[in-house]
């Protein structure tokens, strides 16, 4: 069974309180003895619940961890894509320059084989 902080906080915050309560029935029915016993566990449990409520701030602190952990994953993904979509443009470009060149060189070529044909 598993220990939940959020059932046992309110738990030590009531315990807390009739301990408070029992103090000053304890001063009026008991001896004073009594009545301290009641404020240590009054105490005490305040400061259990008190522990306990820290405990939940530990425990949003370990799902926003959590998070940040899965949005690191999903920006390493999306850096790797986006480092492919690079490369993939820079072969197009290299692709497109090679064309150009091949298509100048044609186009150099062209007029200087139709000079002899017309003469």
């Amino acid at each position: 069974m598993t220990f939940k902080p959020a059932i046992w906080r309110p738990i030590a915050w009531i315990l807390s309180a009739v301990n408070v309560g029992g103090i000053f029935f304890a001063m009026r029915v008991s001896d004073p003895p009594h009545a301290l016993l009641h404020a240590v566990l009054a105490v005490g449990f305040g400061w259990w619940a008190i522990r306990l409520g820290r405990g939940s701030a530990g425990g949003e602190l370990n799902r926003l961890q959590e998070q940040l952990e899965q949005q690191a994953v999903v920006l390493e993904d999306t850096q790797a894509l986006l480092a492919s979509q690079a490369n993939q443009i820079a072969e197009l470009h290299e692709r497109i320059d090679f064309a150009e060149r091949l298509l100048t060189q044609a186009r150099d070529r062209a007029p200087s084989q139709a000079e002899p044909g017309r003469s």
